[in-house]
């Protein structure tokens, strides 16, 4: 569990952006839209049950459409040499945002990733549910037209906090 930092780092690549409420209403995709492009991200591990040492990374992430623009793919590459792939797409019928991540640390999808955005603070929250008894909560702010801010804590069925973890992005281009 200790190098589960590639995984949520790139589990912040959550599609999010700054929209009206009529822009939301109209094209939920637009706020996968705002993550299109090539980020820095900064993320950092504060010590927890699965991260006994604090750290913190720096990497680049590529982020496109695929699948006729029904999902985005986002590749990330870390200086320390973790990579990962996230997917993430709008489930109409539920109405959420919905994420996948697979990493060369041995991640892979388990349970769900539900993801809710809200245009009036520009902000999309997270419920992820592990399986077992081990739950998140994430958020991911913008902070501008190019910036972003994002939280994740993960805690077991008895409230240990077994991982807290975070970091920015800014868009390169």
């Amino acid at each position: 569990m200790k190098k589960l930092l590639p995984l949520f780092s790139c589990l912040i690549l959550i599609g999010c952006g700054v929209l009206t409420s009529a822009q939301a209403d109209d094209d939920p995709l637009e706020p996968l839209n705002r993550r299109i492009g090539t980020w820095a991200n900064t993320t950092y591990q504060k010590q927890a049950a699965w991260t006994p040492e604090e750290r913190t990374t720096t990497g680049e992430e590529t982020i496109k459409w695929i699948l006729d623009k029904k999902f985005i793919q986002i590749d990330v590459i870390n200086v320390d040499g973790t990579k990962g792939r996230s997917l993430i797409t709008y489930d109409a019928e539920a109405k959420v945002y919905r994420s996948w991540f697979f990493g060369n640390q041995n991640e892979f999808p388990r349970g769900e990733s539900i993801g809710r955005w809200d245009p009036k603070a520009d902000r999309m929250d997270w419920t992820l549910d592990f399986g077992g008894d081990l739950r998140g909560r994430m958020f991911l702010q913008f902070t501008g037209k190019d910036k972003m801010d994002w939280a994740l804590a993960i805690r077991d069925g008895s409230g240990k906090l077994m991982m807290k973890t975070g970091g920015s992005q800014t868009r390169k281009q």
